[in-house]
């Protein structure tokens, strides 16, 4: 069973994406924040991260800038989800999913990603 970490301030959408990807049959966890997100990532190594751009504490931005510059952390696939436009250097070589997203483009984002890191 793959292991998602979902990392958004965004109560709703945590609650609804934990939902429907727990009846996909994926072990989620979430963190409200980059701050929380990373400590979990440490604690317990996801095989794909779900990151939201906008949030207090720590923003997606700097999460992944941190999971970047981490060799033991890079090489986890990353979906980052926002409502607003993104340039190619924010991405880091990530995958984008803008919000709001259909179930299908989630769904299809996630296993991809889980399958290119599986490789």
């Amino acid at each position: 069973m793959s292991k998602l970490l979902i990392v958004d301030d965004e109560v709703a959408i945590l609650e609804a994406l934990t939902d429907i990807l727990s009846v996909e049959g994926y072990d989620v966890a979430t963190a409200a924040n980059g701050a929380e997100g990373l400590a979990h990532v440490h604690r317990d190594r996801p095989d794909l991260i779900l990151l939201d751009l906008m949030m207090p504490v720590m923003d997606g931005q700097e999460m992944l800038r941190r999971l970047k510059d981490d060799p033991s952390l890079r090489a986890i696939p990353v979906v980052v989800m926002s409502a607003g436009r993104v340039t190619k250097s924010e991405l880091q070589g990530s995958r984008f999913l803008a919000k709001p997203f259909e179930l299908d483009d989630l769904l299809n984002t996630v296993t991809a990603e889980l399958q290119k890191a599986a490789g």
